[in-house]
């Protein structure tokens, strides 16, 4: 019998020693099939001048490549617990903490030191076939809410190679979801005045967080086809996009902070049902600057829309340009 769609899963474990192998612990729900992309970079030897019409006679392996492009499934989302996730890597060695049942999880990257990012063992397979991959990382990751959306969540791994196993049995667990309507956004001039910054109301209808670790796989002349270890040696880049209705704050906040070059802080909070003594929630703190806007770029239902596009910056006060706060039902990452 043929593989089938519905039998389809992704599921992951967090690595205690990078690239050796654990069991999955959680579920994820991808969407679509494409998510295993192997390439053993083999050269197929041409060989001139055999007196034959066909000249290749025979293949060499070089090295492994390996590339999981994972994403949400559309009516699934992302939940408050697997938020934890895509920041995990920008800082690694994060727990829950609070002795409620609500944890509260701060991943705030270092600009100059190790940010230890956490590695997974993914297992993603069908009813025929498991494959498993040990060292899983993100080069980055992409977060994204529309006002009748759920919010989704994007992440491009590399993992250290694809073996054949056996499916970790699992319980499915769908956590508490995020609606994009719960996304709220508020402006201030210094990262210390966000806390005390208004909500923007009737103004924000979507957005989408981009953002590259800085995790590189690193092979060596060591005897093994798969890379030898991650480094953060690129740069951390992120890329926030915005939709917000045609306004007046939509001309002063992003038209005129564009024409002036400001760097301006940015928060955006989703709030969900409560947990323990607090509530689930996201918040991501931003430090930015605006390309100039696309004004009326688009309309919906009659209504003109600004489309914003802002980038990362390192804000030498606040020694960062993102923060993320979660707090959900985890202690610790499964």
């Amino acid at each position: 019998m043929p593989g089938t769609q519905l039998l389809t899963y992704l599921q992951l474990g967090k690595e205690s020693t990078a690239g050796t192998a654990v069991a999955a612990a959680r579920m994820l729900y991808p969407d679509g099939t494409g998510l295993w992309n192997l390439d053993r970079m083999r050269t197929r030897h041409d060989s001139a001048n055999r007196g034959t019409r066909t000249n290749r006679t025979h293949v060499t392996q070089q090295g492994v490549a390996l590339r999981i492009p994972f994403r949400t499934a559309q009516d699934v989302g992302v939940s408050f617990d697997e938020l934890i996730y895509p920041f995990s890597q920008i800082k690694g060695g994060v727990t829950g903490s609070g002795g409620a049942a609500d944890k509260t999880w701060t991943f705030t990257p270092s600009q100059t030191g190790s940010n230890a990012q956490e590695s997974y063992t993914i297992e993603f397979g069908d009813d025929v076939q498991e494959y498993e991959a040990e060292y899983c990382q993100a080069s980055d990751f992409t977060l994204s809410a529309g006002v009748d959306d759920l919010t989704q969540l994007e992440m491009n791994f590399f993992g250290r190679q694809s073996t054949k196993s056996t499916k970790t049995s699992v319980t499915a667990n769908n956590g508490v979801k995020i609606p994009g309507y719960l996304w709220k956004i508020r402006f201030a001039t210094a990262q210390s005045g966000l806390s005390g910054a208004s909500d923007q109301t009737n103004f924000l209808v979507g957005w989408s967080l981009n953002v590259q670790t800085g995790l590189v796989p690193r092979k060596y002349q060591d005897g093994n086809a798969y890379f030898g270890q991650s480094v953060e040696a690129a740069p951390l880049i992120g890329t926030l996009d915005l939709v917000v209705e045609s306004t007046s704050t939509a001309v002063s906040q992003f038209y005129d902070k564009a024409a002036s070059d400001t760097i301006d802080f940015i928060q955006l909070k989703a709030t969900g049902p409560s947990l323990g003594s607090s509530n689930y929630s996201a918040q991501i703190q931003l430090c930015v600057s605006y390309d100039d806007p696309e004004v009326i770029g688009a309309e919906s239902d009659g209504v003109n829309l600004y489309n914003v596009k802002a980038h990362l910056m390192l804000d030498s006060t606040w020694n960062n340009s993102i923060v993320a706060t979660v707090v959900n039902s985890l202690a610790a990452i499964p």
